[in-house]
């Protein structure tokens, strides 16, 4: 694949310190990278560096091969386009004559704009969505709409490499995502897209590299699911993350979790049945909140049992695919007879996962919350009704029910001797 960009231990700063150190990257044809890193890592200054904005202290940018300082002017507005960060313009130009001047490289000398720029415009007014405002002066519009401009300037270039400085901070949702769709498909060609993203959710789902800077220096580079690890995120950003998955295509999703409280020894316990999903947002309400928790029987598999096992919350696990086994039904059987309260979610049971709930018979009810999110008593039941039946039993026998989190901690503060995390 074609080498378009190569930086080569790059140094760059400003007077007298330097905030990129010895930077190391290639950029091939059709990649579209996102770099992501706390404030003041160096991301905006690489990208100055790259649209020739600020020059490097030391080490070299090639540009297909050629040296970045050593293109002649033209030749450079050909091959590289930058939208910065800051969208401000006093001149009272028209939208179409703001677009118009990103064909400026391409139009000779004393010549008008031919057929080809016409055509070039006019497709980047569409993309952006900007075409009904492209006889009205760049002053009269809004942040974001300034922005989309900047951005169809960009894109009536038509150049190999495009430089993006948070491009869609100031955007609105639905236009951000229609936009860094067509710059994506763009990429499809022999070009290259490097942009800087404050939100790692997107750059996730729409990049297929992702650079990681803190400090000046490269932490990480290679795909999202390479570099978005709960250790990178971290150490860079100082979070405590939760690394999902996107549904909707399978992309890393980070969720930032609260920091949670040190445990005490003394404090009595929770137990939490769930599975697929149905406790993960209970059981970091009830971290955050300074209950202690422990989770039922959960497949290692589960996104209940990630979640779990990223707020330090002890499981017991089973194979995926697997029966809960008899020695772990035990061990759960166990766990809620010193529980001071469970909490069962209205989670998918079938046989396999039936004696989280069979345990249950043990206790009783005066000790049971049920957590169902839609009025009445509905469990997504595979067990021919007796899942149903046995949780109806529980409620005749004083299990109480809780329509939303609040509900459930509610509950819970209303029993006496339940202690929390101080």
């Amino acid at each position: 694949m074609r080498s378009l960009l190569e930086v080569k231990y790059l140094v760059a700063g400003y007077q007298t310190r330097d905030v990129l150190k010895e930077i190391q990257l290639r950029v091939d044809e059709h990649m579209f990278i996102g770099i992501i890193g706390p404030n003041g890592s160096g991301k905006s200054t690489f990208l100055q560096v790259l649209a020739r904005s600020l020059k490097p202290t030391s080490g070299s940018v090639l540009i297909s091969g050629t040296d970045l300082e050593s293109l002649p002017f033209r030749d450079f507005g050909r091959t590289v386009g930058y939208v910065p960060q800051e969208n401000s313009i006093p001149f009272s130009y028209t939208v179409r004559e703001i677009v118009m001047m990103g064909r400026n490289p391409h139009i000779p000398r004393f010549r008008a704009p031919g057929f080809e720029d016409e055509r070039a415009v006019n497709e980047a007014l569409t993309i952006t969505g900007v075409m009904e405002f492209a006889d009205r002066s760049i002053t009269s519009l809004s942040g974001g709409e300034r922005q989309r401009v900047l951005i169809a300037r960009a894109l009536a270039q038509q150049v190999d490499i495009l430089l993006l400085d948070e491009p869609f901070a100031h955007i609105d949702l639905h236009h951000q995502y229609e936009l860094i769709s067509q710059i994506r498909d763009s990429v499809r060609g022999k070009k290259a897209v490097i942009g800087v993203f404050h939100d790692i959710n997107l750059a996730a789902v729409y990049c297929d590299h992702i650079l990681l800077l803190a400090d000046g220096v490269v932490r990480a580079f290679g795909s999202p699911r390479d570099v978005l690890t709960v250790e990178n995120l971290e150490k860079v950003f100082k979070i405590n993350p939760y690394i999902g998955e996107n549904p909707m295509n399978g992309a890393p999703f980070v969720f930032v979790m609260d920091e949670v409280r040190t445990e005490k020894a003394n404090l009595q316990m929770i137990v939490l049945i769930s599975g697929a999903g149905t406790g993960a947002c209970l059981m970091t309400a009830l971290r955050r909140s300074g209950y202690l928790v422990r989770c039922g029987v959960l497949s290692e598999q589960d996104s209940d049992y990630f979640v779990a096992k990223n707020l330090g919350i002890e499981v017991i696990s089973e194979p995926p695919f697997s029966k809960i086994s008899i020695e772990h039904e035990e061990e759960l059987a166990d766990l809620i007879s010193k529980a001071d309260r469970v909490i069962v979610t209205s989670m998918p049971v079938g046989w396999g996962s039936y004696p989280n709930l069979k345990v249950l018979e043990r206790i009783g009810g005066e000790r049971v919350i049920l957590y169902l999110p839609e009025s009445g008593c509905h469990i997504q039941d595979y067990t021919g009704g007796a899942a149903t039946t046995l949780l109806n039993h529980l409620i005749e026998r004083g299990a109480c029910m809780a329509h939303s989190i609040n509900e459930v901690v509610s509950l819970l503060d209303m029993v006496p001797g339940i202690k929390k995390e101080r």
